[in-house]
């Protein structure tokens, strides 16, 4: 565990930099490949809703197996289920790079990756970020949470500069074979951790027995169920605008490739500012509201973004939106691990996992919007629908106040 307190004590910790480096290398691929992939289909099939196909593959995972994947970080080492999710991402990346390099990708190949990269995806809650909070200990769960969400946060901005950059320039085979080689470092770094206690309690219990204890316990503590309601709602109703910038970026801003990234990495530039300010300045009294407000806040700035015409004054509306999702990500898993005892947290980590899952329901909503009204029309829509969504919530459930 560890004793000194503050970000510079964790960072002298070989084990959480190793853990939390497979994070930051993790994130600049999943970034990465988001716009990569956006592009590519857009461009192929000139569809908003096979865009935001694309991106719910990639989360859907989430719901399927989340809690699952709980419920056997509560059995297994935590670090092997990572390790073995980088080697089937690297062995997709390679495939991928290949199918591409010889002209033989289609949009059917690029939805089956995703929904591999949500699997892997699907073990980032309950397995690595909750190593990664054993590791730092629970006097420091925020910081290594706030650092965690804030170097994620990054990576959105990293991420879609380079897939752009990428895509403008060697392709789409140049974006997966870098993401190759990423997940190569990170493999190398989570095979050197030494063994971690796997968070199981009672040998006895069957994995089902496991997964049915975390979602009853859910359901029954109104604190941690109002985690879960403000995430069902940022997820089905606010993250998923992300999808359609890329959409917006070409089609309404007639930007390039290289120019979408940039646009879509403010997003994640103004999540990092978010998390940072967080981790560095929340006190523990303030987490909640921070976590809801935050929330709210990142619907209202993308309303605004999609109705703005100009580039800069859109990717201003990105960053704010992004300061809003930073401040609800840094909170999210924070409060998560703060509130549920250690002997039912992996579970529900993965019931956490499994509410941001449930994100496909608004692309599927966004996308399909998207074909019938326009990008700008459908992400107004959402965004007005989630600050309803956000009133009831606050109005009708007190234990998230």
């Amino acid at each position: 565990m560890v004793r000194n307190s503050g970000l510079g004590a964790l960072l002298k910790v070989a084990d959480f930099r190793k853990v939390w480096g497979v994070g930051a290398l993790g994130g600049v691929v999943r970034w990465l490949e988001m716009l990569a992939f956006a592009v590519y289909v857009f461009d192929a099939t000139n569809s908003p809703f096979l865009v935001a196909l694309v991106s719910l593959c990639r989360m859907a995972p989430l719901a399927l197996l989340g809690a699952v994947m709980g419920a056997l970080a509560d059995r297994f080492p935590r670090e092997k289920i990572v390790l073995g999710g980088l080697i089937v991402m690297l062995a997709v990346s390679l495939v991928l790079a290949w199918l591409a390099y010889s002209d033989h990708l289609q949009i059917w190949h690029l939805v089956a990756g995703a929904l591999i990269n949500g699997c892997y995806w699907s073990t980032d809650m309950p397995a690595r970020r909750t190593l990664l909070g054993a590791i730092a200990g629970s006097k420091r769960t925020a910081a290594a949470m706030g650092l965690d969400a804030s170097t994620n946060s990054l990576t959105r901005a990293v991420g879609p500069v380079t897939g752009g950059l990428l895509i403008a320039f060697t392709g789409l085979e140049g974006a997966l074979i870098l993401g190759a080689g990423l997940y190569i470092l990170a493999i190398i770094l989570i095979a050197s951790l030494p063994r971690q206690e796997s968070g199981q309690t009672r040998p006895s219990v069957g994995m089902w027995q496991t997964l049915k204890e975390g979602l009853a316990y859910a359901v029954q503590d109104k604190a941690i169920l109002g985690i879960l309601i403000v995430t069902v709602i940022f997820n089905i109703w606010v993250f998923p605008f992300t999808s359609m910038i890329a959409v917006i970026g070409r089609d309404i801003l007639d930007l390039g490739a290289f120019n979408v990234g940039l646009l879509m990495s403010m997003e994640g530039a103004g999540s990092f500012s978010g998390a940072l300010a967080v981790a560095f300045l929340a006190r523990p009294s303030a987490h909640a509201r921070i976590y809801f407000f935050g929330a709210a806040f990142g619907a209202v700035c993308a309303i605004v973004f999609a109705l703005s015409p100009l580039p800069l004054f859109s990717g201003l509306m990105l960053y704010l939106a992004g300061v809003g999702a930073g401040c609800f990500g840094s909170m999210q898993a924070t409060r998560m691990l703060l509130l549920a005892p250690a002997e039912v947290r992996s579970r529900l980590m993965g019931v956490l996992a499994v509410c941001i899952g449930i994100g496909p329901i608004g692309y599927a909503h966004l996308g399909l919007m998207a074909d019938w009204l326009g990008a700008v029309t459908a992400v107004t829509v959402m965004g007005v629908e989630a600050l309803i969504a956000f009133a009831l919530a606050w109005l009708f459930w007190p234990a998230i106040r």
